[in-house]
This record gives C-alpha cells, structure tokens and sequence, in this order.
C-alpha cells in the first residue's frame, strides 16, 4: 500500500482568499474551489491562448494544479533580475551510473520506492554527485536540464554565506546590532538583534495577522496581490514586524523571512552594490554554466530570503562548491572562511524547541544552513515546496531535489505562536534522511 496522496486541507488557500478578498475577480483567477478537484497541473498554460481556467496569474500560481508550472516559470509571474554564469564553470564529470529508481525506504508506516516517492512529492529533478561526478539524474514531467526551477528558502543559504564572507573580511561584525549598519531598522526586531542572532533565526519578532511572514512577503515583492494596507515592498515589510510581546533575554529559534531579508539590506548599504551583483560576483562566478535569477520587488530590491531559480545542475554545483570548500582551509580566503563558518556548531537545545524542529532530531541551525550532527560534517538547504540540497562532506556525496509538493500549511506569525509546521509523512524531513540514507548505501565506499 502507498501513502495517501490527498492534498492537506486547503488552509493556504482560505488564508490566500483572506488576504486578497476586496480585489477584482479579474486579479483572482481562477482559485480552484476545491483543490482536490482540480484538474491536471499538465494542462496549465497550454494552447495557443491556454483555457481560462489554466492560466496563471498572481493569485493562483502558488496553489494546485497551478504550482508547478510556476515553480519553473517564476519570471514569467513576476519580475526578476539576472544572476550571470560564470566563465569558467565547475565542472561535473559524468560517473558510473546507479540505478536507483527501485530503493525502497520508510515513509511513514508504509515502504516506497524512490520511483514512488519522486513521483508523489512532485518532484521535477533529483541529482546525485559522488566524488564531484553524476551518478544519479532524473527529470519529470517535462522538466528540462536547462530549465531554471524555483529555489524558495535555499535561497537563504546563500544569504548566509554572503553575510559569513563579509564577517570574515570585517566588513560585519556578528556581534554588533544590525541597526548599526541600516538605522532604518532601529527599533524593530531584526535591528535590535545581533547579526548573528538574525545568520541563526534567533530572533523575537511577531508579525501582524494580515502579514505573515510568508504570504505578507509574498506580496511585499508582488509574487501575489496585495491589499492596499499591506506592504507595498520589502523594506517597508521590514518594518512592521514587532517584538514579541513574550520577548525575554533567553535566546530562541523562530524561523521566518525577515531576518534575512533585513540582513541583506545590511549587505547592500555595506557594499553599495545589490544583492544579486554580489551573489554574481562573489558565489555564482565560481562555479554556475547557466544564468541564473532572483525575483524583485517594485523597487528592484531582491528577495533574499526565496527568489533565486536556476536549473539542477547549477543548483548540485553550488552545493558541490561549497562541500569542496569545508574540505580544506584557506585563512586568507573569505570565501573559504565564510563556508567554513558553517562548521561552527550551533545550539542543539535551542533549535529543538523551535520551529523547524519537527521530524529533524539533533539538527542545529547555522548562518541559514541545517547541520545534521550526523558524524559526517553533513548539511542541508530547504525551501518550501520540496526544494533540498543535502551534502556530505565524509562521504563526498551531493543530493539536489527540486519539486512542486503542495504546502499549504499556515506559518506561525509570531515566535510566541505555534511551533509546529504540519505536513504529511511522506514529505516530512525524516522521509527525506530515509531517502538520503538509502542513497548513501547504494554508493561505493
């Protein structure tokens, strides 16, 4: 028997029609009543025009069947910037090939397939790196190599690394206020806090009702209507986030999108460059074959938190860059530096009582990346949706998963609220470790 493959109730949806109620039909779309009984995401944006029930627009793109389609498509819903390739790109050898496709692992209280479980958490392409070499690469529902695939929150690994090449060149200091390099944001939690208090999600911020930290940034950077009170960009949703009321001088673990989006406001007034020429010039360059980009907001400020998309490829390479990185050590290299920052332990404690805990035993958290603790030196990126960057640096081993899972559940808007993200087992982080260590056993040793 396999897992159901039923949709999660449709709260996403319900908190969507809240915030956008008011707005012309016009702008709505069509939001499917009811998401189970929607039709084919294969037939999204097809024909010459597409049926009016598949197009897409702002205030669909984000649901079923209309999520995949746009996780491949991001510029073509919003505006974005280039992110260019690198002259010299990081080469990727061609390794003896696995097949893979029938490993069977836990998903729940049932067995799958890894066949199965790509298929069922929608993924468009996985890729597997061992020794810097694919040995594993698998493209879906007309997913193309090139094609560039939303990043969501593995964006904010690469937020992190930026802040981390700056703390190693002095250029930031992890223990001064944030508000000493942007004063706009004196008096609000990001400001308040450490640079490093926001590199680790330790932050003690609320957020209003009718902006949460998701779907209030969604809108601030015109992934998704607006209503007139809320937001009308990123620096202005910077600025309504409070401190939580039950704010105490004990350190705690609320992941959300502000702090690094009010990071890298620091990045850029530091710098006098944006955030995508310093991704280009000091990340991307060293290792992508294909252009990359970020989504904008009206003010052309990137989204820092969620907005890359590149194709899987580039996406290994990134994360094959940075496993070479933390296997050797430069102390005049920034970059180096910075990767290796991430080995810095976090704090196990604090972590588990926060909001990404769930299903993720003995992790720590570090300037945006998961450490696993695992006795390898292993790290993780996520991003809703099912998007995974899992490396290894003991086994010299790089698992990529780009998909479109529906994730309709609710964030908690304030540190003081629910910690807990719901979601159904099969795409639950402990599936994903039973994926992953059934991909570590299938390799050569």
């Amino acid at each position: 028997m396999r897992p159901s493959v039923a949709l999660p109730q449709p709260q996403f949806a319900s908190l969507l029609r809240g915030l956008l109620k008011g707005l012309p039909f016009s702008l709505l779309g069509a939001l499917p009543p009811a998401l189970a009984a929607s039709p084919a995401d294969g037939d999204v944006m097809q024909g010459f025009p597409p049926a009016v029930e598949m197009r897409v627009n702002k205030a669909n793109a984000f649901l079923p069947p209309y999520l995949r389609w746009s996780m491949r498509h991001a510029r073509e819903v919003s505006p974005t910037r280039n992110i260019p390739r690198a002259q010299t790109p990081l080469a990727l050898a061609a390794g003896s090939a696995l097949a893979l496709d029938g490993l069977q692992f836990a998903a729940g209280d049932e067995t799958l397939t890894l066949d199965g479980y790509l298929r069922e958490t929608v993924t468009d392409g996985l890729i597997v790196l061992h020794r810097g070499a694919i040995v594993f690469e698998r493209y879906d529902d007309g997913f193309e190599a090139r094609q560039p695939h939303i990043w969501a929150s593995m964006t904010k690994s690469v937020t992190g690394l930026l802040a981390a090449q700056f703390n190693a060149e002095g250029l930031l200091d992890p223990n001064a206020r944030l508000a000493q390099y942007v004063p706009e944001l004196a008096g609000t939690p990001f400001g308040e806090a450490t640079v490093q208090q926001n590199l680790d999600m330790q932050v003690a911020v609320t957020y209003p009702e009718h902006v949460p930290p998701d779907l209030g940034l969604f809108a601030a950077t015109g992934l998704i209507p607006r209503k007139p009170q809320m937001p009308a960009d990123i620096y202005s949703f910077l600025r309504v986030a409070k401190v939580a009321q039950a704010a105490s001088p004990q350190p705690l673990f609320f992941y959300q999108n502000g702090s690094p989006e009010a990071l890298a406001w620091a990045l850029r007034r530091i710098s006098g460059q944006n955030w995508s020429q310093l991704v280009e010039a000091r990340i991307w360059s060293r290792f992508a074959q294909d252009d990359a980009y970020v989504q904008v907001d009206e003010l052309g400020t990137e989204m820092a938190s969620g907005g890359i998309s590149s194709n899987l490829r580039d996406t290994a390479r990134f994360a094959e860059l940075v496993r070479r990185e933390l296997a050797r050590d430069v102390p005049g290299d920034s970059f180096n530096q910075g990767v290796r920052s991430l080995l810095q332990a976090g704090d196990q404690e604090l972590f588990a009582s926060g909001n990404l805990a769930p299903g993720r035993p003995g992790y720590t958290y570090r300037n945006y990346w998961l450490q696993k603790n695992d006795g390898d030196g292993s790290l993780e990126a996520s991003g809703r949706f099912g998007q995974k960057i899992y490396l290894n640096p003991r086994r010299e081993v790089v698992i990529v998963k780009l998909s479109a899972t529906p994730d309709q559940a609710r964030r908690a808007t304030s540190a003081d609220g629910p910690a807990k993200v719901a979601s159904r087992a099969i795409d639950s982080p402990v599936t994903f470790n039973n994926m992953v260590s059934a991909v570590l056993d299938a390799l050569p040793h």
